[in-house]
Formats: C-alpha cells, structure tokens, sequence
C-alpha cells in the first residue's frame, strides 16, 4: 500500500519515548545502537531514564529522529508499505529525508545535534522566546502584519488556526499585549525554548553549520529528496537546492501549511510517526486525517493484510525470545542510583580500567585506582545493573579491585539470550570468575545476588576460596520460599514486586519505561524462583551478614538463619533503610565492608 508519512519536530519529545519498539523489536534497538554510535552517547538512556539532557536542543534533535527513524523502519518492516511521500516539522524534515535514503542515519543525527547545538549557542539563554498564536483564520486576521509592526517574526505557519512567532523576549512580551487588545479571542501560548528559533537570530549560525552538511555530501543521495517537502519553500524538493535550502530552514519560517497542502496532492493515506502527534491537529484544519504511530500498539492497531500480519506474529515472538531480559534502571525492585553508568567502570581512558570479561553473556566489569591486592566481586540483585556498584570504586580503598557481575541481555546488549534458571547462572558465573581467581578475592551479594555469591562459593575447586563473604537482604536459601512471583501476570508481578519499596514512580508511572524493563526484572526472578536449596559443605571463608532494620521482605529471624549453613559466619549487621539499605546506607556499609576486608588483606598485619 502507498501511504504519506510525517515527523513531527522538536516539542514532541516525552520520557519514554522509543521504550516500548525497543522492547519488542530488536530493528528498533539496531536503530538506537546505530545513532549512539555515531554520536557517541546513549540516545535510548536518555529517551527512558528522565534524563535532563532529553529537553536540551542538542540532545533532544538526535533523541527525536532517532525515535522516530526506529518507530518508522519497524512501522514499514511490519506493514510491507511503500512510502511515496514524506514530510517533516522543522527537525522533522531531517527525519524524513533519513527515512527517504537522502542522508544515512549516522550523518541524520550528528547533523541534528550539531544543529541543535549551534542553535543553542546562537542567542544567551533567555534572550529570546516563542509564543503559539492560536485563532480561527489567523492567515487571514492581519496578525502577522502586527507581530511584524513589534519587531517579532513568524517563525511557523503551522495551519490556517496557528502561527509561531519569534524573537527578543522584550519583544515577544510587546506583541502580547497588542495582539490581546486587537483579538482578545486569540489564544496566545508561550513555548518552553531556549532561544527565538526560525528567526534572524539564527542566522550567524548558517555558514558553519552549511560546513557541516558538506562533509555529508560525498554520502548523500540528493535525488531521492525530490519526495519530500522542504519547510523553506513550502514545495518539494529539488536536488539541486537541498542543501541550500537546508541552510536556510534554519532562520526561514516553516512553512508547514504549504507543506501539507503539497503533501496532500500524493492522495495516499497520511501517518504521523513519532513521540507524539501535533502534525495531526493541524492537517485537521484542511479536514485531512492522519493516523498516529506513537507506540507498538499503534502499529499493532494498523489493517495488515494478512501475509504482513503473519510476519508480524512471527517477528514480536522472535523478538519475545531476544528481549526477555531487557534492562532495568538501578532500584526497579532495586536501588536507583543517579550515577554515572557502567561505561564510567570500564572506560578505556580510566586509571587502571581493566577491560571487560565476559562468558555467555554475564559480564564483569573491573576497575581498581592502583595495583589491586585483593579484588572484590559484587553480585547482582534481581534486575540490577552494574551501575548500581558504580561509586563503591570512589569510596573503597585503592588495594581493592571492583569486579561487578551484570547478568546479560540489559544495557547495550538486549540482543543476549537472558539466563532463566538459578544453575545456569552459577555454571556461567563460575566461567566467567575463576581466572581471576589468581589475586585474593571477596564476594558481596544483595538479595538474589547473595544466593548466587553464596552458591559459587561453595562449588568454587578445591583450595579456591574467598577471604570473606559478605551477604545482604536474603532470607537464609534453607528456609521455605515465597510463591513463584515470576509467574503472576505484569500488574500483578508489578505490584509483588513493588513491595520490595524498589520501583519508582517515575518508572511505574510511565508505561513504556515499564515495559522495557519489566522482562529484565522478570527473567531475573525466574533465576530466584527457580533456586533449590540443597546440602553441601559451606564455603570455609569468613561470613558476614548485613540487613535493614525496616526490611518488609527480610526479617531479622530470617536473615540470622543463614548461620545454620554459614559456620564461619562471624557478624550480623543491621543498618538503618529498608531493603535497599546498600544505597541508602552506602557509607556506612562501605566503612564496615572495608574494615573486614582489611582484615583479611593478603599484607594485613596481625595485631
């Protein structure tokens, strides 16, 4: 089927935004994986986790196409369409001469957010401002004659009821009262900008950003602009101008009423892809409907025909398998813990980073601020990232060597087969630890984490030991077990899990953020359903147990059983929180882990 399809532009971005196609569609991780890595950051972190940077011009430009190129290539690969026009809203355009093969997505997104960034340099923040000029017929009212009369511009002509106007905020302020004495119907809307865009403001930023688009011309494919409309001219556009004609967007006015009445002649049915749907609303005003493509559910909402539909099927189960395990931010039924990300851990520039290890998908990141004399192992918790381990580096002493297990399939890898039951867990971990067993060693785990730190330790060979081994938020494995929590279905699983006190609001407050970490927290319970206590001998090494005094799951009866199968348990702690004492009690932990291995220091002097 031939269709039309638009992008909406900067303004349309939300939290969340490209959570749920990621979750389900491994092309749509390919996409997010693709644009970070031709800028250099991670544009889908910033899409979910309520990242600041999400509304900062620089940032927002290659979050938004790149949500909106990943929404589309899933949109196109699911429906078998074929796409005859496109047309996009100020950044927009950019998105949709990505989707029509002009530029490749690496250069789309390093030219937004090199757009986006001489834009926000153009004018010192707060000097300028924008307003949405809201009035039945304003095309024809003689407001823009008066906004002009102010020493403001129209920045976008959005629809035959909307204009944007640009400039100085002094000025903007001024057209206000003069448009509400002469149209006291009109709905005059400040917008939340950081600087007068589409103005001659932007002008000094031209030529430089022109630089830029002509590094991309070797690789861009100008003929195939010719199905896109420009926002300058209001036309399509031809190959000879695009890049002119890109230049000037930047201070022209957008031009959208006219795009749209030229994209209306293709006579195909009209999509709006992207985080949300402004375009719609103002296609409404030429009595010409659009369909939104915001979510999967969007997609799944579409009339297949019934081969594309069969593909369909076939493609969410595969991507089912793949990304049962996708990943979860720090405190979703675990700490959260604003850090930096485990990248910080293994970055190639830190002192004395180590690179990663990795055996079928666990992971160890290791870093250590000197020569390590002893290394300490920190498993995961149910869903945890090793971004949750991140400061314990800053605040344990140089000697020590951080290793942070990450269970696979979450971060940049939610293409990995995620681990389901409790002894494949221990089979891989012991892979992936005994060759660094060669330098003394610790284990620390927290909840599941504590099980599986537990579990090693007693299935490490033969004259292979821990110095210590250090245990925290776990019911001793010999006591009976909750029911199958991994089974419940998502609200429910949801709400079980939520009284562990370690989802946020933000996350369960935002749907698609849920379901891109929901099959992590899943999987990850499977390995803690499926564990089975069975009698062998205890790790010989030193133990100590750690919990929080107002621990709903845990209590101290509980945790004290751990002595049965622990006879080298030397010290039970109780420290004030909850079950995530670990982050809101982290100095003080850090302070008691720290004496106790000190101890135990392969140089320590004996008193």
């Amino acid at each position: 089927m031939s269709c039309t399809i638009v992008f909406p532009g900067q303004g349309a971005q939300r939290t969340g935004m490209g959570a749920d196609f990621c979750a389900e569609f491994p092309l749509a991780r390919d996409t997010f994986a693709e644009a970070s890595a031709a800028v250099g950051e991670d544009l889908l972190r910033i899409c979910v986790e309520r990242d600041p940077r999400l509304h900062r011009t620089e940032y927002t430009q290659p979050c938004v196409l790149t949500m909106e190129i990943a929404a589309y290539r899933v949109l196109v690969s699911e429906s078998g369409w074929q796409p005859v026009a496109f047309g996009g809203h100020s950044l927009g355009e950019y998105a949709a001469l990505v989707a029509a093969g002009v530029f490749e997505l690496a250069d789309g997104v390093r030219l937004v957010r090199t757009r986006g960034a001489l834009m926000q340099q153009a004018v010192p923040e707060g000097a300028g401002a924008m307003a949405a000029l809201i009035l039945p017929g304003i095309a024809d009212s003689g407001v823009a004659d008066l906004v002009a009369e102010a020493g403001v511009e129209v920045a976008n002509d959005n629809s035959t009821d909307q204009l944007v106007i640009s400039g100085e905020r002094d000025a903007v302020a001024a057209a206000r009262v003069v448009l509400g004495e002469r149209f006291p119907e009109l709905r005059f809307v400040p917008l939340r900008v950081s600087a007068p865009f589409h103005s001659r403001w932007m002008r000094g930023i031209e030529d430089e950003f022109a630089g830029h688009l002509a590094e991309c011309a070797p690789r861009m494919r100008a003929e195939r602009a010719v199905a896109v409309t420009s926002n300058y001219t209001g036309e399509f556009h031809r190959p000879e101008t695009l890049a002119e004609h890109l230049v000037r967007q930047i201070s022209a006015p957008v031009r959208w009423t006219a795009n749209m009445r030229a994209l209306l002649r293709s006579g195909t049915p009209r999509y709006e892809v992207g985080p949300s749907a402004p375009l719609s609303k103002f296609f409404a005003t030429l009595d010409a409907p659009v369909t939104r493509i915001a979510t999967v559910a969007d997609v799944r909402a579409l009339p297949l025909s019934k081969a594309a539909r069969a593909e369909t099927v076939s493609a969410i189960s595969s991507a089912a398998a793949l990304t049962a395990a996708a990943p979860v931010t720090p405190r979703t039924a675990m700490p959260v813990a604003p850090e930096p990300a485990p990248a910080a851990m293994t970055s190639p520039t830190a002192a004395a980073a180590q690179p990663i290890r990795e055996a079928q998908g666990l992971t160890i990141h290791r870093k250590s601020a000197a020569t390590p004399s002893l290394r300490l192992f920190c498993w995961p918790f149910a869903g945890g990232k090793a971004a949750a381990y991140t400061p314990w580096r800053r605040q344990l002493p140089d000697w020590i060597e951080l290793c942070v297990l990450e269970l696979p399939a979450r971060q940049r890898h939610l293409a990995q087969t995620p681990i389901r039951r409790f002894t494949d867990l221990v089979e891989t971990a012991l892979t992936a630890v005994l060759p660094l067993t060669d330098l003394p060693f610790a284990f620390f785990g927290h909840s599941l984490g504590a099980l599986a730190a537990y579990e090693v330790a007693r299935r490490l060979p033969e004259g292979i030991a821990p110095r210590a081994l250090f245990l925290g938020g776990a019911v001793a494995p010999h006591l009976p077990r909750p029911g199958r929590l991994s089974e419940l279905p998502d609200h429910e699983f949801v709400a079980a899990v939520g009284h562990y006190g370690g989802i946020p609001p933000e996350v369960r407050e935002t749907p698609e953020v849920m379901a891109l970490f929901l099959p992590a927290l899943r999987s990850d319970f499977e390995i803690f359903d499926d564990y089975r206590f069975t009698p062998a001998a205890a790790p010989s090494c030193p133990a100590h147990l750690f919990g929080g005094r107002d621990d709903r799951q845990v209590a101290a009866s509980q945790l004290e059983a751990w002595r049965d199968v622990l006879p080298g348990l030397r010290s039970t702690e109780l420290l004030p929180g909850d079950h995530f004492f670990l982050v809101e009690q982290r100095a003080a932990l850090l302070d008691s882990l720290a004496d106790k291995l000190a101890a135990v220091r392969p140089d320590a002097v004996s008193a």
